[in-house]
């Protein structure tokens, strides 16, 4: 991450309403979801239980969580960037259907990125989007 940039648990928070919303357009559970942020179910439920309260305090997320959050969020927007205008919802298909790009030999995102949910996977597969490599 960058040092020079403060990142808050209301950053996680938002990241984290944001990905339970996208979640269910990737058809991800609860238990796929926790992987991919490297955390245990128990937690995810927590923290969404936290986030929905009407308090004010939003949960304390590690920076390995949030980094996650963001390399997902960044693999989203390198999809939505390579759709035409209009039709971001091909985004979602993109990382749910077979794809012969980016070192994936006919898998879906979803699934590389879930047989190893790596923070340096996921690093790898938005680099390799963001520069159109095939």
């Amino acid at each position: 991450m960058n040092p020079s940039i403060k990142i808050t648990n209301s950053h996680g928070k938002a990241g984290l309403q944001w990905l339970v919303d996208q979640a269910e357009r990737w058809h991800l559970s609860d238990d796929e979801l926790a992987s991919l942020l490297g955390v245990t179910e128990t937690a995810l439920k927590n923290w969404l239980a936290a986030v929905r309260s009407t308090g004010d305090q939003s949960p304390e997320f590690p920076e390995s969580v949030i980094e996650r959050m963001g390399l997902l969020l960044g693999l989203h927007k390198a999809l939505v960037c390579l759709t035409p205008a209009g039709h971001q919802d091909l985004a979602d298909e993109w990382f749910k259907k077979p794809i012969h790009l980016w070192g994936l030999n006919g898998n879906s995102i979803r699934s590389h990125i879930l047989d190893e949910p790596s923070a340096e996977k996921l690093t790898e597969l938005v680099s390799q989007i963001r520069s159109g490599a095939a």
